[in-house]
């Protein structure tokens, strides 16, 4: 053997043994969700026409977990198959079935000709460092936030969450035993590189929370600026909250978590509060505050000898009263927080009783053709729910959700507040422990809220269907 070959074979086995010394500092650990889900909805508008509405849905996300090494871990989330429509270009509905060309917006397809569907590009929606220490953890990056029940803030990583709160953040969580604090900065909007145009939030999160004695207990505090530039309430237009701009937005959200468990009883309850100015005056130049609120509880009645379980889930969030025109007191939950298959989950009715029009990506999609993006707001309800476990791999539940109006927001003197009645059966089968199969039968009786007074409009009962699947790993 030249001593060229030595040479050779020698430079390979140390760029083997480097190769195998990294490799062994460096892995990969990977989690995600696969789903499909179909949903059918009679009768959106409650009126003629009915304005049916159905669709399928198709996604995947992966979570790649980087261990640069210990206690060095580099997080990130990728969504394949996004929804091509703008108005959920960022939410975690995944592609439309069926999606096609767009013979509109793409030069020579045809959706007649066609033989394959478009290709889509991956989403990244998250990326950031976790850096975990003995008494702490650093988080930088575009992160997940949640808090609570999830009512305000809530990451969406439940099977069937179609969105989900991420923030661009630098924190850090000081852990002493089972109490936490954890202060964050966070840069929700930046025009460009030179200061000015920025909307920001000081976030500072506390909590105790004990699984021996099952109690809970959580304070989160963010506030919110934004510049005079980078301040884009709405104005002037329906719905609008401010006729004039004139300064910075500045809204502080309180939130409270409060739980506890014992053997035959447990509950939680998140409640939120918003105050400050929202950088906009009314007509005759008053200042225009913040002020809304919501709350929601769950209370748990466990009987670990029985096939029955109960729970009860009530709560209730302002909606802007049309009648102050120098406060703002809309409030709206997270939409991944469901209550009822068809109310508060899709649009409903001829008309935006639940004043949430202002926080939709977009107006243009009406009750019959639009998704679940309907939100909490405006409402009071109640919904006690009856959990019965066929077998070990079987559940059927039933739920019967009651709500009502807070505030009119028509403004006519004969409007009724009762939103009406909803009952939804659910067939739940859960083969493996990461596999279900939920089968949803949802039956609406609106109330006379819908038919908006003297207006009269229609308001007959409706029904949905959805069937989904999805497998976690």
């Amino acid at each position: 053997m030249t001593l060229k070959n030595k040479a050779l074979l020698s430079a390979a086995a140390l760029l083997t043994s480097v190769a195998a010394s990294t490799a062994s500092a460096l892995s990969i650990d990977w989690k995600g969700t696969y789903r499909f889900e179909w949903t059918q909805v009679d009768r959106p508008t409650l009126a003629t026409p009915y304005g049916m509405k159905s669709y399928g849905l198709n996604y995947l996300s992966l979570s790649p977990k980087i261990i640069a090494t210990d206690g060095v871990n580099i997080v990130s989330r990728f969504d394949v198959l996004a929804n091509q429509d703008p108005a959920y270009a960022d939410a975690q509905v995944g592609q439309m079935w069926g999606q096609g060309w767009d013979a509109t917006n793409t030069a020579g397809q045809s959706n007649v000709y066609s033989r394959n569907h478009p290709s889509t590009q991956m989403r990244v929606s998250q990326l950031y460092l976790n850096v975990n220490q003995e008494y702490g953890a650093l988080v930088l990056g575009r992160a997940p936030l949640e808090f609570g029940l999830g009512i305000t803030h809530n990451a969406g990583n439940g099977m069937f969450d179609h969105w989900g709160d991420t923030e661009d953040m630098v924190g850090y969580k000081f852990i002493v035993d089972n109490f936490f604090l954890m202060p964050i900065i966070g840069r929700v909007y930046d025009e460009n590189v030179s200061q000015g145009n920025t909307v920001q939030d000081t976030i500072l999160h506390l909590q105790y929370e004990s699984k021996e004695s099952g109690s809970m207990i959580g304070l989160m505090q963010q506030v919110r600026k934004a510049s005079l530039g980078a301040n884009d309430v709405p104005l002037n237009s329906p719905p609008a909250i401010g006729q004039t701009k004139t300064g910075e937005y500045s809204v502080s959200t309180t939130s409270f978590i409060l739980g506890r468990e014992w053997e035959k009883f447990a509950f939680k309850l998140e409640a939120g509060f918003t105050s400050g100015n929202v950088g906009a005056q009314n007509a005759t130049g008053e200042d225009i505050k913040s002020n809304g609120y919501g709350i929601a509880a769950e209370i748990y009645f466990p009987r670990k000898d029985s096939k029955f379980d109960w729970n009860i889930r009530l709560g209730m969030a302002t909606g802007d009263d049309p009648a102050t025109t120098n406060a703002f007191e809309g409030y709206q939950f997270s939409r991944n927080y469901d209550v009822a298959m068809l109310m508060f989950n899709h649009r409903l009715g001829l008309a935006d009783f639940l004043t949430t029009n202002r926080y939709k990506e977009t107006v243009n999609h009406d009750v019959a053709n639009s998704l679940d993006d309907e939100y909490i707001s405006n409402a009071i309800y109640i919904s006690p729910k009856i959990s019965y476990a066929w077998n070990d791999r079987l559940d059927l539940n039933n739920t019967l959700t009651y709500a009502q109006l807070m505030t009119n927001p028509t403004g006519k003197a004969d409007f009724k507040k009762d939103l009406g009645l909803e009952w939804d059966i659910e067939l739940v089968y859960k083969p493996t422990e990461r596999i279900q199969w939920v089968n949803q039968l949802g039956l609406l009786f609106p109330g006379a809220a819908f038919k908006n007074g003297s207006a009269n409009l229609e308001n007959a009962s409706t029904y949905g269907f959805a069937s989904k699947a999805a497998i976690s790993f």
